[in-house]
């Protein structure tokens, strides 16, 4: 799991200019949906950009039990800014923080 909340990690990421669906420019002051993964080599890792209009705003299925979100951001020469998480897939088997306190209140 990843310590750092996805829309903090990916705020200023550096990001395409071309929508992953259907090729049309994304300019700066554009709307864009974008999928990430978090590696813990390497931390979030952008995966797919889209413009606005074609964006998914949910994950439809877990990928190998890796933590994954899709954000929705504006984008400022070629970078995302005022990132917000739309949708988040935790792995089953990670605990949360609220989980993980829980249990060691309970002991």
């Amino acid at each position: 799991m990843s310590e750092i909340a996805p829309a903090t990690a990916l705020n200023s990421a550096k990001t395409g200019q071309i929508c992953d669906q259907c090729n049309q420019d994304i300019r700066t002051g554009d709307k864009a949906i974008a999928y990430a993964t978090h590696y813990v080599a390497d931390g979030w890792v952008i995966r797919r950009v889209w413009c606005d209009d074609c964006g998914d705003s949910i994950i439809g299925t877990d990928t190998d039990g890796m933590d994954e979100v899709v954000i929705d951001a504006g984008t400022l020469r070629n970078r995302l800014v005022g990132v917000t998480t739309i949708d988040r897939s935790r792995p089953k088997n990670e605990l949360t923080r609220d989980d993980l306190s829980r249990v060691l209140h309970q002991r």
